[in-house]
C-alpha cells in the first residue's frame, strides 16, 4: 500500500501536534499575488515557471529517466480546485526547480473529466481524483506519495485562500517534501 497522507491530514497534525514547520517558504509570499494567480486558468498559472507540460505519450520515459524525483500535477485547465492546487505547485516547484523536476498533465479542459476519461486516468497513472499530485523517488520512478485531495475543496480556506492556512499548506508540503522525499 502506498503511503498517503491528506493535507487535511497534515494540516491538522501540524496544528494539533503544535509542530512547527521546519521550513518557511511561504514566509515571504504576497498572498494577493497568489489569489489573483487562483482566478487564472492553470495553464496561465504555470507560466514562466519550472512546471512542464508532459505528453502522455512520453509520461514514464521521462519518469523513469530523471535523474531527480519527479511532482506531476493532474489538472482541468478551468477548475477552481486545480487553480488552488496549481497556486501551490508553482511556488514550490520554483523553491526546488534544481532538485526535484515538476510537470503537469492536463486531465480536461474545464471542470471535472468524464467518467471514461477519469476511469483511463486511473487504470493509466492510479490517479483517483483530478486534481491529483503524483511524486516519484528519483532511483526508480517508484510512486512514493499519491495524494490526489491534497487541496480538498470542501475546506473553506481554500474556497477563499487565506493567508494563513495557504501559508500552513506550502510549508507542510515543503517540510514533506524535505523530509520524506529529498532524503
Amino acid at each position: 500500500m502506498m503511503p498517503y497522507l491528506s493535507g487535511s491530514g497534515a494540516l491538522l497534525l501540524v496544528t494539533l501536534l503544535g509542530i512547527p514547520a521546519l521550513t518557511n517558504a511561504a514566509e515571504n509570499i504576497d498572498m494577493s499575488k497568489v489569489r489573483a494567480l487562483a482566478a487564472l486558468p492553470v495553464k496561465e498559472i504555470f507560466r514562466d515557471s519550472p512546471v512542464r507540460e508532459l505528453p502522455r505519450a512520453s509520461y514514464w520515459k521521462t519518469i523513469r529517466e530523471s535523474p531527480i524525483p519527479v511532482v506531476v500535477m493532474f489538472y482541468s485547465n478551468v477548475d477552481p480546485e486545480s487553480q488552488r492546487l496549481a497556486t501551490l505547485v508553482r511556488y514550490i516547484s520554483i523553491k526546488y526547480k534544481d532538485k526535484i523536476s515538476t510537470y503537469r498533465v492536463i486531465v480536461a479542459a474545464n471542470g471535472k473529466p468524464t467518467k471514461v476519461i477519469a476511469a483511463d486516468y486511473e487504470k493509466s497513472y492510479s490517479l483517483d481524483k483530478t486534481p491529483g499530485i503524483l511524486f516519484y523517488d528519483n532511483d526508480s520512478g517508484k510512486m512514493v506519495l499519491e495524494d490526489e485531495q491534497y487541496i480538498a475543496a470542501n475546506f473553506k480556506e481554500f474556497r477563499t485562500p487565506s493567508l494563513l492556512f495557504w501559508k500552513v499548506y506550502c510549508d507542510a508540503a515543503c517540510s514533506y517534501i524535505d523530509k520524506n522525499i529529498l532524503d
